[in-house]
């Protein structure tokens, strides 16, 4: 199969539940795709069954990119797995969020063009290894990729930029800075300015980017790069569908507050704590 754009039917909105099983809620929105190459014999459309992911209210229809299918070994049918363009998964974030209906089958996820990655050793040099996206979970050893974070923060007034993830991501309804992994051919700050501009439509150069932090975590097999980006004051933000659901600009103490809250995605808090001295130093200079 290859990726291509697709319009669903939804049939089963989000929230909505099951017509079988009242005690089963629709965590996300269910439908299908009508094949007009696959016409039964009584002339209808066939239908093939579909997820959505990545949108957070009840739908009546949505078109999509088809970026991966679940597969049931034990089941004739599969399942479409349908996202916003530009939205990417992992295999272990598709089989969490599909994971309601799936259980009940012996089912596997099969990601459609993968997203790549350039892979490195721990001194971050390009070792000529492509790393798709849903490997990214199960790297081999000595194998790292490239996450960046990024720390916008008004001059005004000193306030910090945070998002809410999306409910179908992991971590749902979590606060977290802008981030991300970077891509096949991208530089850490070449990465970070698209991040940043995917998720909150704010455009940077990557030279403007003040370095924060970095370090290289050897059982994730992550480098991570954190950068603070300065802007003049409070913008309006664009969301990115599927990714995120509110921003607000914050103060620095109240931004501390909710990094130690469990309110904040706790894989940054842990990388906050651990830095906490050198990033608190760094903003200061700045508010």
């Amino acid at each position: 199969m290859r990726e291509e754009t697709v319009t669903v039917k939804i049939d089963h909105p989000l929230g909505s539940t099951d017509e079988d099983n009242p005690s089963i809620v629709y965590p996300i929105n269910c439908g299908y795709v009508e094949r007009d190459y696959d016409i039964g014999q009584n002339g209808e459309l066939s239908r093939q069954k579909a997820y959505v992911l990545g949108v957070d209210v009840p739908l009546d229809e949505f078109t999509g990119v088809l970026t991966a299918v679940a597969r049931r070994k034990d089941d004739a049918n599969s399942v479409w797995i349908v996202v916003p363009e530009n939205i990417h998964y992992t295999r272990q974030q598709l089989e969490e969020m599909i994971y309601f209906s799936e259980q009940y089958y012996d089912s596997f996820v099969e990601v459609i063009d993968d997203e790549i990655w350039d892979g490195y050793d721990s001194d971050e040099h390009i070792i000529g290894l492509d790393v798709k996206r849903s490997q990214a979970k199960s790297l081999p050893e000595g194998v790292y990729h490239v996450v960046v974070m990024v720390y916008t923060i008004t001059k005004d007034e000193g306030k910090i930029l945070v998002t809410q993830r999306s409910r179908n991501k992991t971590y749902p309804l979590k606060w977290e800075v802008t981030g991300g992994s970077i891509l096949k051919g991208e530089t850490a700050r070449e990465g970070a300015c698209r991040e940043l501009l995917e998720e909150t439509g704010i455009e940077v150069s990557a030279d403007s980017l003040i370095p924060l932090y970095e370090f290289s975590d050897a059982r994730k097999h992550v480098i991570y790069h954190s950068y603070i980006n300065l802007i003049d004051s409070e913008i309006k933000v664009k969301l990115q569908i599927g990714e995120t659901m509110d921003y607000k600009f914050i103060p620095y103490e109240e931004f501390t507050e909710m990094v130690e809250s469990e309110r904040f995605v706790p894989s940054e808090q842990k990388r906050y704590s651990r830095f906490k001295d050198i990033i608190d130093k760094k903003i200061r200079e700045y508010i």
